[in-house]
């Protein structure tokens, strides 16, 4: 175990003494931790460091918690999977033919608003959900439902929004009630600007030059259920943890979200989740990037191991997770 620890420290160590990594991290081997370790800073101008209670934004990584609250609303038969989305969202192009289902696994055809070549015009000032959904919902769908595969933060938009529109509650809260609470994810909750959030990462990128920059403000509003959720490293073991118990859905709920739909280059998808077959078995997980931030969450069933990457500068961390499951995984 030692040996583990001070491979993946001294990795680690490298990365973070040229820039290429700032955040926290924590990796579990058979249901304990075998690695959790903090690098660079929280906020590098007033030079604090990271700890396990750090909070970060997790960006995309949100989408699991939108499809494990919209599975919860199945199994309490107030919604079904394959129901047209024409009975919540009418003005929605093509929504007599899109279902939920389609939604849960990109496959609705809806194109991605993120892709607006106006984005920064907007990104910066709030958006409501009927707002957010404006932006997309005219626009002509881009395949048929149900044919292929193409990632789509617009289709998680609609889930948030479908959350809402069953509950009477905005997602965040929801969440708060229903995911959060349940499993004692105390530095868990919807990121917003307003707030004060204590122990709040700030968020970096590398600019041209190769040197360190404040990235650029964005209102998270606008990430809604696709993107908006900030935790620390603490609490996304205890999210791996109340997976594995399921303590959220039932068994047969969970294995159905982690079933592989349809297949894109590289991977599967299930129901927000990533899905992949590797050397180690069968990896789940989610990538999560948004200005400022990235992360990775990487949980292979079949050797009961998990890593977590939250980072605090805007570069890809999956080679990061990779590598940390290596070590431990050919200890």
């Amino acid at each position: 175990m030692q040996d583990i620890q001070e491979k993946i420290h001294e990795y680690l160590s490298r990365l973070s003494d040229g820039i290429h990594f700032s955040g926290s991290v924590l990796a579990s081997l058979n249901g304990k931790v075998v690695f959790q370790g903090d690098y660079g800073k929280s906020n590098f101008e007033l030079s604090t460091d990271h700890t396990e209670r750090t909070r970060f934004r997790i960006g995309s990584i949100t989408k699991s918690f939108t499809a494990i609250a919209i599975l919860q609303l199945t199994q309490k038969k107030l919604i079904q999977l394959d129901d047209p989305i024409i009975k919540y969202f009418p003005h929605q192009k093509g929504s007599g033919q899109i279902t939920i289902h389609h939604l849960l696994t990109h496959s609705s055809g809806i194109v991605n608003y993120v892709d607006d070549p106006h984005l920064l015009d907007w990104f910066a000032s709030p958006s409501t959900t009927i707002e957010l959904i404006n932006r997309f919902s005219d626009l002509p769908l881009a395949f048929e439902p149900g044919q292929q595969f193409s990632y789509s933060n617009s289709g998680y938009i609609l889930l948030g929004a479908l959350i809402e529109c069953i509950t009477g509650k905005s997602f965040g809260s929801y969440f708060q009630d229903f995911i959060f609470k349940p499993l004692d994810m105390m530095d868990t909750c919807i990121d917003h600007p307003a707030t004060m959030i204590n122990d709040r990462a700030s968020g970096y990128q590398i600019n041209d030059e190769g040197l360190l920059s404040n990235a650029p403000y964005i209102d998270m509003s606008n990430t809604h259920a696709a993107g908006a959720i900030i935790s620390s490293i603490r609490d996304l073991y205890k999210w791996d943890q109340g997976i594995e118990s399921n303590s959220l859905l039932s068994t047969k709920m969970k294995w159905k979200m982690l079933t592989p739909y349809l297949k894109a280059a590289e991977f599967s998808y299930g129901y927000g989740w990533i899905i992949q077959d590797t050397p180690y078995g069968r990896v789940v997980g989610h990538s999560g990037g948004v200005h400022g931030f990235s992360s990775i969450f990487l949980k292979y069933i079949d050797r009961q191991a998990t890593v977590i990457v939250l980072s605090n500068i805007f570069q890809p961390v999956d080679t990061i997770g990779t590598a940390i499951a290596e070590i431990i995984l050919n200890k």
